[in-house]
């Protein structure tokens, strides 16, 4: 018993470790974003913008046919604070601490709300359960906080969303960078902003290379995930068959009594799929409430597979084997003897 319950908790650790290694792969291809305050790689900085005020142009997008898009006014004097505008669908992809980050609701209100970086979190204020922000002479609601355990620009970032139902803030075009980042780019639309911000010209955020490399397939990106997935589910086979043989040399040790050939399959089978479901749902229950990994469907997804192609393999195997079969022989034999007593 204590080797099987010493089996289970290294199912349930390298069930763990599949989800911190998908974390850090998304890490790694993420630094670059987080570092631009989650910006992708379509982004484009709208370059020679006339002094303008920022509310009126929120309202002029707001009401226009553009959609699918994101805008943030980078403060000049600190970037590590963004204005926030989107409609539609956008290429946010922040890695969320707590809470959540702006929805299409939030873009809609007649009040901002802030997201922060983990690092700001100290700069709040929170009377009761609900977090605030100061920023000037008001107290912004906290809806979400960001961040990554790496060194990263987003651990400190101030996020206020911005809405065309707000009251004019004084906010002008000058004292910000002003990036556009499209779903997709398109000509057409690139134009329209241009238009709006009577600006000459839209610039790349990040050079070319920066984007072939942020645009290369999942293969070329996950090489080293691709390797640790491999090792940690060697490791699991390993582990899950010395669990299965275990299991099944226990079994000699039944109480047979009237155990028909079928039910003796499936009391064995019953008991293998409670230590691995046990084991790995455990394990990956953990590893997502500490490593909080975006991808967890596909986490999920690959030790359901692994799960059902176990005790599949372990049924055949205990249809097949000389050894099962012996086992099999045994309990018909006793039951027959226990038949005619």
């Amino acid at each position: 018993m204590k080797r099987k319950i010493f089996l289970d908790i290294l199912l349930a650790v390298l069930t763990g470790l599949l989800v911190l290694c998908f974390q850090q792969d998304e890490q790694r291809n993420n630094t670059s974003q987080l570092n631009r305050n989650g910006l992708s790689e379509n982004s484009l900085l709208i370059n020679h913008s006339k002094k303008m005020a920022v509310t009126p142009l929120i309202k002029s997008l707001a009401a226009s046919k553009l959609t699918d898009f994101q805008i943030q006014f980078i403060a000049k004097n600190n970037p590590n604070f963004s204005y926030v505008y989107a409609k539609g669908k956008t290429n946010e992809n922040l890695p969320v601490l707590s809470g959540r980050t702006f929805n299409s609701n939030d873009y809609q209100s007649e009040v901002p709300f802030v997201v922060l970086g983990k690092n700001q979190a100290t700069n709040t204020y929170k009377p009761q359960s609900q977090m605030y922000y100061q920023y000037q002479q008001n107290y912004l609601a906290v809806i979400g906080t960001v961040g990554t355990s790496r060194t990263s620009a987003i651990n400190d970032h101030v996020f206020i969303s911005l809405s065309p139902e707000q009251p004019d803030q004084n906010l002008l075009t000058s004292s910000f960078r002003i990036v556009y980042d499209p779903v997709t780019i398109n000509n057409s639309q690139t134009k329209q902003v241009l238009k709006l911000f009577q600006a000459s010209k839209a610039t790349r955020l990040i050079d070319n290379s920066t984007v072939k490399r942020e645009r290369q397939g999942w293969f070329e990106r996950s090489g080293i995930l691709l390797t640790q997935v491999i090792l940690i589910f060697t490791f699991m086979v390993i582990l899950t068959w010395a669990l299965v043989y275990l299991i099944l040399v226990s079994g000699r040790r039944f109480n047979l009594g009237g155990f028909l050939r079928d039910q003796l399959t499936l009391k064995l089978l019953g008991e293998i799929a409670l230590h691995l479901l046990l084991s790995t749902v455990i394990g990956l229950l953990v590893g997502w409430q500490i490593f909080r990994v975006s991808q967890l469907p596909v986490v999920a997804g690959l030790i359901g597979i692994f799960d059902a192609l176990s005790l599949i393999i372990s049924y055949l195997y205990m249809n097949n084997s000389r050894h099962y079969a012996k086992l099999k022989t045994a309990a018909q034999i006793l039951y027959q003897e226990q038949k005619k007593e």
